[in-house]
């Protein structure tokens, strides 16, 4: 048996100045490929300063730099679907189980949708690695904007939570209570076009301060009848969260997607159980929700828990894209000290500053090949 130890991991996190700029540029059209890699070997293991850490099977979640991508490689694709880009080099370095759920032109968006949910299944005790690396295409097609960077980050902390908490911590709506007519949606989700129907989950905080996650589905304009559901805890109005987005801009994707999952927090207060509800406004409308829950440990001590770890958006050769980049890099930052705050085992992977913009990057958005290699040490080094 062969094992491979890492030494050494401690969570770094850039502070930026927030620098907003609106940029439009659209991205080369391209197709997604889901590749998996198996191999025989034995898990790796990770030595932090307070205890071994194994890894046994990884995830990937990204866009085309994830895929591999750049504009001439040797084979005249425009795609480098093997082991050369850095989420390939990165797994064939772990040597365990790995699949890349990645597309070309994909956004934070598509990813929580279209493959973090539907195909991530957090375990306790599983030593799963999750990475994700999203948010060049929200930077270069949709900008700048409040409403395009608030898209951005409530579906990449709805992916985040999902990814990051153990089942325990998480309530599914479709073992929820309810009351009114409630439909399974999305397979553990649960719907309604009813007024005043309501549902309603136990969460447990164990640590006194943390949040309460709820995921739910947000849609564009037109397409559902919109409705909105009053939240609750122990009795006390808390939010109202709305089927139809209301950030101030469309969620409508490169991609072409027009709903995803977003997450809400809201603090919990005292720790114990706490009863959380959600009741449909009296006009009706469609409102679905996906899960309510809460980090109840500190995952970074506990053996076998979940991992992400989260790369910043790579800088650019285009020097217009670069003050966007660092505003949702900023934001990045923002959102990984509050779940890292809240027990999640989320690493931050300084990618940002990791490329030379003149020697390692085939166009303007994405590395070459010497590129991906960096990108991959750099990933290597963050464990």
């Amino acid at each position: 048996m062969i094992q491979r130890v890492i030494h050494g991991e401690r969570l770094r996190v850039r502070r930026y100045f927030l620098i907003v700029a609106s940029v439009a540029a659209a991205m080369a059209s391209g197709c997604g490929r889901t590749i998996s890699i198996a191999v025989a070997t034995s898990p790796v293991v990770v030595s932090t300063p307070s205890t071994p850490r194994v890894i046994s099977v990884v995830q990937n979640f990204g866009d085309s730099i994830t895929c591999g991508y750049v504009s001439s490689p040797a084979d005249g694709t425009g795609y480098i679907y093997s082991n050369e880009g850095y989420a390939g080099l990165f797994d064939t370095f772990l040597a365990v189980p790995a699949t890349n759920l990645c597309r070309s032109e994909d956004q934070a968006a598509d990813m929580s949708r279209v493959w973090v949910y539907p195909n991530a299944v957090p375990a306790a005790g599983a030593s799963q690695l999750y990475t994700v690396m999203i948010g060049t295409n929200d930077a270069n097609s949709c900008g700048g904007a409040s409403g395009c960077m608030q898209n951005w980050a409530q579906a990449l902390e709805a992916s985040l939570a999902w990814l990051g908490l153990p089942p325990g911590d998480k309530a599914l709506a479709s073992s929820a209570t309810t009351t009114g007519k409630w439909t399974a949606d999305l397979g553990f989700g649960m719907a309604t076009s009813d007024a005043a129907a309501s549902i309603t989950f136990k969460v447990n905080q164990a640590v006194a301060g943390r949040r309460l996650y709820v995921a739910y589905r947000v849609f564009d304009a037109g397409q559902v009848t919109p409705g909105n559901a009053a939240l609750t805890i122990d009795g006390v109005a808390t939010d109202t969260l709305h089927t139809q987005v209301a950030t101030g801009h469309a969620i409508s994707t490169l991609r072409g997607t027009t709903d995803t999952i977003f997450l809400e927090t809201a603090p919990l207060g005292a720790a114990g159980v706490h009863t959380v509800t959600l009741t449909t406004s009296a006009a009706g409308g469609f409102f679905s929700v996906l899960w309510a829950g809460a980090s109840t440990q500190n995952y970074a001590s506990v053996s076998g828990a979940p991992r992400v770890m989260l790369a910043q958006i790579t800088q650019t050769p285009v020097d217009a894209l670069n003050p966007t980049v660092i505003a949702y890099n900023a934001m990045l930052a923002q959102i990984a000290t509050s779940f890292t705050g809240e027990g999640l085992y989320l690493t931050t992977v300084p990618t940002y500053g990791a490329l030379d913009l003149y020697t390692d990057m085939a166009d303007g958005l994405h590395p070459n090949a010497q590129g991906h290699a960096k990108l991959a040490k750099v990933f290597e080094s963050s464990l």
